[in-house]
This record gives structure tokens, C-alpha cells and sequence, in this order.
């Protein structure tokens, strides 16, 4: 059982991004809580094996830093790249027993505004009017790290497929639609698209399938088909598009 994250509840975390976004409008530096104490408002839940430490969290703002380095600002692509990277570390780090803390939206608050709070500006900075998103630093599937990971976790591979901005938007919506909390059913379905040939006209094809699969999970409870049985009504539906 993994170490328990620290978290905003909605209130401290609208507060503490006020307090980023005045920091950074007046060209201070975000601080990070990654030397000696955790945020002021942080919060932990009950259960896992003991609280994180300043120290662990450190080490993770440390392996992001280092991974989006190789990302510089305005190169071509710079947001998909930065998005990849920022997906991949954090899909790995939060995997195996660790997987239940990234399911708390207060987590990923604090980690965007208390931990990582220079990449997330770096990626969303200031708009003209002096202002960042809040969309992007507090909790929810628009969260610049969360949308990144969940992501990762459930694209993968197919993220870096040459052709991947062709049906991009469909890939977005199958990640905020209620579809994407069934990893299972997303990862299969990115197997799926991954497999389709390249000479077929793929962004149909991916569409028409995905709706197929909406409109068969409202008369099947796909989560109870086996792993085998699942992938084959996927490839029956995605064939008939």
C-alpha cells in the first residue's frame, strides 16, 4: 500500500492559486513546498502506508524537471511534447500502488499549484490580462498534469502515432466523456485505432466505432466481459463502421 498524498480541499485550493497567480503577476518566482514543509493548507486522507514525505515530493518535482528540460519553450509542438513527457513521468510514478492516490482531484491541486507550480505556468502562463486558468491548476479532467496523465495512462503508445492528430479530437472526447473511467475499455479501444490500417480512412472509421461502442454500453455492461470478450465486440464494432 502506497504513501498518502497531500491534497487541497476546493476552498484552500481556489485560495492558494489566487496566491500563485498574484506571485507570478507580480514576476516572483512560484514557490514550491519541497524544502522542509508540506503546504500550510495541505490535508491528507486516511488509509496507505503513512504520509509522503517533503523529501519524496522533492524527488518527483526533481524527475519532472529533468524530463520536460529536453522541451524548450516555443520549439514546434512544444505543447504536444510537453504533454507526452509530463504524461509519461507521471503515469510511471504514480503506477502499481500509487495508482489509488492519483484518483483524489484534490491531489492533483496540489501537486500542480504546492509541487510543480513553475511547469504548470511554464505550459499556461499569464494571458494578456494578467491572469492564469484556473481550469488548468485546479482539480478536474482539464488540469494541466491530471489530463496529461489520464492520458498516458489511457492512450499510451498509441499517443505517438504519426497520425494521431487526425483523430485527436476523438481522442480527447473519449478521455472527458464517462467512457474513459473504464480504463480497460479505453485501452482496448486504443489498441484498436492503433491496429486500423493507414490506408483507410482512419478518423472515420475511429469515430463511427466510438460511437458504436457508446451506444452498445448502454444495453451491455461491458465491464463485465472478459479481457478477450471485450476486445472482439470492439473489433465487431469497429469493423462495421
Amino acid at each position: 500500500m502506497g504513501a498518502i498524498y497531500p491534497r487541497f480541499s476546493t476552498d484552500d485550493a481556489r485560495r492558494a492559486f489566487t496566491e500563485l497567480e498574484n506571485a507570478v503577476a507580480m514576476g516572483q518566482p512560484p514557490p514550491s513546498f519541497t524544502h522542509g514543509t508540506h503546504h500550510p493548507r495541505a490535508y491528507f486522507g486516511v488509509g496507505g502506508a503513512g504520509t509522503v514525505t517533503v523529501m519524496e515530493l522533492a524527488a518527483l518535482r526533481n524527475e519532472m524537471r529533468e524530463q520536460l528540460s529536453t522541451v524548450a519553450t516555443g520549439q514546434r509542438n512544444y505543447d504536444r511534447k510537453f504533454d507526452l513527457l509530463a504524461g509519461e513521468s507521471l503515469a510511471l510514478w504514480f503506477s502499481d500502488d500509487l495508482r489509488g492516490q492519483a484518483a483524489h482531484p484534490g491531489m492533483w491541486s496540489y501537486l500542480t499549484i504546492a509541487i510543480l507550480p513553475d511547469l504548470a505556468v511554464r505550459r499556461f502562463p499569464l494571458d494578456k490580462h494578467g491572469r492564469l486558468s484556473p481550469d488548468r491548476f485546479l482539480a478536474g479532467r482539464r488540469n494541466v498534469f491530471y489530463r496529461a496523465y489520464l492520458r498516458s495512462v489511457v492512450l499510451g503508445p498509441l499517443l505517438y502515432d504519426p497520425e494521431v492528430e487526425l483523430f485527436e479530437d476523438d481522442l480527447v472526447g473519449l478521455i472527458d466523456r464517462n467512457l474513459s473511467s473504464d480504463h480497460r475499455l479505453a485501452r482496448f479501444i486504443s489498441e484498436q485505432i492503433a491496429s486500423t490500417q493507414k490506408d483507410l480512412p482512419r478518423r472515420d472509421i475511429v469515430r463511427a466505432g466510438l460511437k458504436g461502442v457508446q451506444f452498445e454500453s448502454r444495453v451491455t455492461d461491458l465491464g463485465s466481459l472478459a479481457d478477450d470478450e471485450l476486445r472482439e465486440l470492439i473489433d465487431v464494432l469497429f469493423a462495421a463502421s
